[in-house]
């Protein structure tokens, strides 16, 4: 707190914004002046706020309160000169301060931390990749602009590391990633993908669930604010058009021991530890239920066909991208024993995401849940009895499906909690409703006539 304190004394920050995440993934914010952040009392109390307008509690009980984390305090790069701001993450506090709220998602990953430590673990190493759009005025279904003119095109699907002057994303880029650093983000490289005007900066490994969130969550936010500075808007939509590529949220990870890691075998064929493939053997045991909060819109489900690189069924292998597990074969890889796993997308909330991935890998080795042979072919050709007679699991094809598997699975409602669970299901139920009954273009178009 008191580091905090001095450096918005330091860098005259005249407002703070205090941020935390819904339950399905959107930054809520309220703007306090950094001189209440100084005297010390909301650091420790706190700003009571309405819970009930967010989905957090009912009306007649809705009073909670966001605690700021002063390990989170970031000034950033816009208002020099003017009025400094800086951002804050918080936490959500029951109303009397007694504990954590337990609907905060946040605090879902502090759970599940603590279940990865009870198991004698120090941490879990956590990259996620954020795929994203860059785009301009008037975005349609079929009609994507990008922002500014380039007379140079890229087709969908064929823009994967494009260089200038086709790729003309690369300033936004730049400035973006310059951004993320200044935040404390180690980067590891940026590009163009492979959809027309969509992009990528990765970082690098961040240890712990807790604190890989709180940078996801600020990602999607600078690549906002600065898109906004260069013209033009982001989207984080799973599928943008049916002939494009999807944006996917692929997480790498792997778990340090007292020792170091404990994926690392240096022995093995594929440099992977027993415990890694316990831990494989569960990520791919509740692919199925994690669907809820990995993918978890309507729109999730038409980023998880065939031939757009996105996964299908619940398989893994080395440096295969049609599974859904991949082993990386890099030396940096080998060393720390990182899998990548590539079903989740860039519409999912974080915390909650990377919460039921890790509570499914630990719950394959609490169990000792031995994973199917690795895969070195695309099981999409394979035949239904192919694919039947190696116990291959299809992922869900929708969001009702989804709610379905996650329904069916009690260790993802204890692992996100009842509370949780229970409003998430209850909101995704409504929104397969509302999608199950909006008459679409295509019908329009296809039926019109009959």
């Amino acid at each position: 707190m008191d580091r905090a304190n001095a450096k918005l004394k330091e860098e005259k920050v005249t407002w703070v914004y205090c941020q935390f995440t819904d339950l399905f993934g959107k930054i809520r914010s309220f703007t306090v002046p950094a001189s209440d952040l100084m005297n010390g009392k909301l650091w420790k109390d706190g700003m009571t706020f309405d819970g009930s307008s967010i989905g957090f509690t009912r009306t007649e009980n809705s009073d909670l309160r966001a605690v700021p984390d002063p390990e989170t305090l970031l000034v950033l790069p816009y208002g020099e000169g003017v009025q400094k701001v800086a951002r804050v993450v918080t936490d959500t506090w029951a109303p009397d301060g007694s504990g954590p709220f337990p609907m905060d998602p946040r605090n879902a990953a502090k759970r599940c931390m603590e279940q990865l430590n009870g198991l004698g673990f120090r941490t879990v190493h956590l990259q996620p990749e954020f795929e994203f759009y860059l785009l301009g005025k008037d975005v349609t279904a079929g009609n994507i602009p990008a922002g500014g003119e380039n007379i140079y095109s890229i087709l969908p699907k064929q823009g994967y590391f494009a260089s200038v002057p086709w790729d003309n994303s690369d300033p936004f880029r730049n400035e973006f990633t310059k951004n993320l650093m200044d935040a404390g983000l180690d980067i590891k490289f940026h590009h163009h993908e492979g959809g027309a005007h969509q992009v990528e900066v990765e970082f690098k490994h961040v240890p712990g669930m807790v604190r890989c969130g709180d940078h996801s969550m600020l990602y999607k936010l600078l690549a906002r604010l600065t898109a906004r500075e260069y013209g033009y808007a982001v989207s984080f939509i799973p599928k943008i058009s049916e002939k494009d590529s999807g944006n996917g949220m692929h997480v790498h990870m792997w778990i340090e021991g007292k020792d170091g890691p404990v994926f690392a075998d240096p022995d093995d064929e594929m440099g992977l530890s027993q415990t890694a493939r316990y831990f494989i053997g569960g990520v791919l045991e509740h692919a199925r239920a994690t669907c809820l909060f990995t993918n978890p819109t309507v729109n999730s489900y038409k980023r998880l066909l065939p031939g757009f690189e996105a996964p299908v069924y619940a398989t893994w292998g080395m440096r295969n991208r049609t599974a859904m597990v991949r082993v990386p074969d890099s030396p940096g890889s080998r060393i720390v024993g990182d899998i990548e796993i590539r079903h989740s997308d860039t519409s999912a909330n974080p915390y909650l995401a990377f919460t039921v991935l890790v509570a499914s890998g630990l719950d394959g080795i609490r169990r000792k849940i031995e994973p199917p042979g690795a895969m070195s072919t695309d099981p999409n050709k394979m035949t239904k009895k192919e694919r039947e007679d190696q116990c291959i699991a299809q992922l869900p094809s929708s969001l009702g499906e989804s709610i379905e598997a996650a329904t069916e699975d009690d260790l993802i409602r204890r692992t996100v909690g009842e509370d949780i669970f229970n409003a998430y299901v209850e909101h995704k139920s409504r929104e397969v409703m509302e999608f199950g009954s909006t008459i679409t273009e295509w019908e329009l178009r296809r039926y019109l006539s009959l």
